[in-house]
C-alpha cells in the first residue's frame, strides 16, 4: 500500500468514527500525514461556525496504525506536535523447558500491552465440573512459582483456589482498575473443549 493510499484510508477512518446524526460534526474534514511505515497522523478540523464553541478550527487529531487501520484515541493540538513512541523491544521471557510445550502456556510477549498478569507467563487450566446437575467450567491458572489461582468465578466460587488477583496487573490508565484478564480466562476456557 503507497503512502498516499494509507493516508486516505487514515483520513476516511477518523470521519467514519464521527456519529453521522450529531450535528456538531456536520463538516468536520481529516487531512492526515505519514509519521512513518505504521503511522498516520490525521488532523481534524471543525467546519467554520461548528465545533463545541462554535469558533470552528482544530478539533485534535487521531493517530492510525497500519496495517490493520486501528485507531488511537483523539489528542488535543495538531499532528505536528505528535511524537511516535520509540517501539520497545518486548523482554525475552524464559520458559523452564518442562512447560514449554504444554498447550496452556501463555507468554506475556505474545499479549504485548494488553498482558494482565505481573508474571511473565502462566499455564492455564480448565476442567469441567458437575455442581447440582449442572456442567460448569472451573479455569485456573499456575503462575511461575507453581500457586494455582482462580481465573474465573466458578473456580472461585466451587474451587479451593485463591484469587487471582496477586498477580493481576493495574490498568496504568485507570485508577482502581485492573487491566482486562478476559483474553487469560477465555484461554483457560478452551482447554475444555
Amino acid at each position: 500500500m503507497t503512502d498516499a493510499e494509507r493516508v486516505t484510508q487514515a483520513e476516511a477512518a477518523v470521519l467514519a468514527e464521527l456519529p453521522a446524526d450529531v450535528p456538531i460534526y456536520k463538516g468536520m474534514t481529516a487531512k492526515g500525514s505519514v509519521v512513518n511505515d505504521t503511522e498516520v497522523c490525521v488532523d481534524r478540523t471543525w467546519r467554520p461556525g461548528g465545533g463545541i464553541e462554535r469558533k470552528g478550527g482544530n478539533a485534535g487529531y487521531v493517530v492510525v496504525s497500519f496495517p490493520e487501520v486501528d485507531l488511537g484515541e483523539p489528542q488535543d493540538g495538531l499532528c505536528k506536535s505528535y511524537a511516535p513512541g520509540e517501539a520497545k523491544a518486548p523482554v525475552p521471557v524464559e520458559v523452564p523447558d518442562e512447560i514449554s510445550n504444554d498447550p496452556g502456556l501463555l507468554v506475556s510477549t505474545n499479549f504485548g500491552d494488553e498482558w494482565p498478569l505481573t508474571v511473565p507467563y502462566v499455564v492455564v487450566h480448565c476442567e469441567e465440573i458437575s455442581v447440582a446437575g449442572r456442567t460448569m467450567q472451573v479455569a485456573t491458572l499456575d503462575d511461575p512459582e507453581g500457586k494455582t489461582y482462580a481465573a474465573n468465578g466458578t473456580a472461585k466460587d466451587h474451587g479451593d483456589y485463591p484469587a487471582v488477583d496477586p498477580i493481576w496487573a493495574p490498568n496504568p490508565d485507570i485508577s482502581g482498575l485492573k487491566i482486562d484478564i478476559a483474553p487469560v480466562i477465555d484461554a483457560a476456557l478452551e482447554r475444555c473443549q
